[in-house]
């Protein structure tokens, strides 16, 4: 080869050399980056969750970053080693986004792990269960994003539009079982759909936000309502969504009947008829919008039964200056300890029976940051053992100990309503890291 050439060659491969360089650093440090974020919510117990959460093909993947810059969530997808990682499951609420706008199908949403199964009922993509008539929506059906929540009951209400069935007599053409975003959105839909519809809730229009602390920021992502359109915001606190939720009812004239219990449902001459509290009601069709929270869950510990003893926190500033103990390691648990250590002169102890928790990672990264600035007391491995008129005793590492205290807060989910589904004929399956809607 002439000296010209190698010359030239030379060249070449240095400009190229001196231009892969930067390209080769900038990956290597964004790598060590989301590396120590990887590390990072593995040592929080972040990087899993039994709730809906995307997993990735890796096989399929072709490091396009498109899912990554679809999610409107922060930490939940980067881009790692030329490949789409799952960071913090905990931080997805369920959008989609990423699903729909991969270019490959490499991304799944789904709930449960491979080691820890979640159960839902069995659903088709209208979300019928195997009784025909008989629709799940919601947070029971395994997503509890109040958008996809809206969405879902549109679809079923939308499924039963199509298979018109006349009402029975005495009774409407559906029955709505739950107040909060689906089950107004599903009564919404099927007024906009001109069907007879009653709508019922063992408690008030709301659902789960009424569990909710003072000020939660529940919606983070637009949507809108059948019938009344796009909400007229982006993102919102629990008050003023009640409010709103309150105002689309009144002027829809969607009337909840308050305190009905749901018992079960039941099939009678190719009609359904709902056994509840407050009497029978026959329908056409029965959507269930129940949320998972159900009844709350109990320690089953003496003393529980105490009136100091609360399932949540509405009013925070009524705890100025007394000693709490909140019992939960989720999301609601840690919410409700900042929001007590917040408080004048409060004395605030988080007991969890785990060394990791379950919440989100802003959350947990709080939460060890009041911890560590001496806010708040955190017993790990801990558990609740009796509660008295002036003290709670535990059982921390396998160790006995007091604490003083005025107040108890459990926090530590619910007891989904299974048994209705169960009572029902519902077919229920266990999620092992598998899609939510079977097709």
């Amino acid at each position: 080869m002439p000296l010209e050439a190698l010359i030239l060659a030379g060249i070449a491969a240095f400009v190229v050399l001196v231009a892969a360089v930067p390209v080769i650093v900038h990956h290597r440090r964004r790598d060590r980056f989301i590396r120590e974020k990887l590390e990072r919510a593995k040592r929080l117990g972040t990087s899993e969750t039994l709730s809906l959460h995307p997993v990735v093909d890796e096989g399929k993947c072709i490091g396009c970053e498109e899912c990554v810059r679809g999610c409107p969530e922060q930490d939940v997808l980067a881009l790692y080693r030329h490949k789409a990682v799952v960071i913090d499951a905990v931080e997805c609420v369920g959008h989609g986004i990423c699903e729909r706008v991969c270019p490959v199908d490499a991304i799944a949403l789904v709930v449960g792990t491979e080691t820890r199964g979640l159960e839902i009922p069995k659903l088709t993509e209208n979300f019928e269960t195997n009784v025909p008539g008989l629709y799940v929506v919601g947070e029971l059906g395994g997503m509890g994003l109040i958008r996809n929540a809206i969405w879902q009951a549109a679809q079923a209400v939308e499924h039963i539009r199509r298979r018109p069935r006349p009402a029975p007599s005495g009774g409407v053409e559906v029955l709505v079982v739950g107040a909060g975003p689906a089950g107004l959105a599903a009564a919404l839909a099927a007024r906009e759909s001109r069907l007879s519809c009653r709508i019922i809730d063992q408690e008030t229009l709301g659902g789960s936000m009424l569990h909710y602390p003072r000020r939660k920021l529940v919606m983070t992502h637009p949507g809108s309502l059948p019938g009344v359109g796009e909400f007229p915001f982006r993102e919102i606190e629990k008050e003023p969504l009640l409010a709103f939720w309150r105002t689309t009812a009144e002027r829809a004239e969607i009337a909840v009947e308050e305190g009905v219990v749901l018992q079960h449902v039941e099939r009678a001459d190719g009609l359904l008829v709902a056994r509840t509290s407050a009497g029978s009601i026959r329908a056409g069709r029965v959507i269930l919008a129940l949320g998972r929270r159900g009844t709350p869950r109990k320690l089953e510990v003496p003393g529980e039964e105490s009136a100091k003893v609360m399932y949540r926190l509405i009013e925070a500033h009524r705890l100025d200056g007394q000693r709490a103990l909140v019992a939960g390691g989720g999301s609601a648990a840690i919410e409700t300890a900042l929001a007590l250590a917040e408080r004048p002169g409060a004395v605030v102890t988080l007991c969890h029976r785990r060394d990791t928790f379950s919440g989100r990672a802003a959350l947990i990264e709080k939460l060890l940051g009041a911890e560590r600035a001496g806010r708040l007391e955190v017993l790990r491995n801990a558990r609740v053992m009796a509660i008295e008129p002036d003290r709670v005793t535990l059982d921390v590492a396998g160790a006995s100990a007091e604490r003083p205290n005025d107040a108890v807060f459990v926090m530590i989910g619910g007891v989904p309503p299974y048994q209705i589904l169960r009572d029902s004929g519902v077919n229920l399956e266990t999620k092992f890291g598998t899609p939510l809607i079977r097709r």
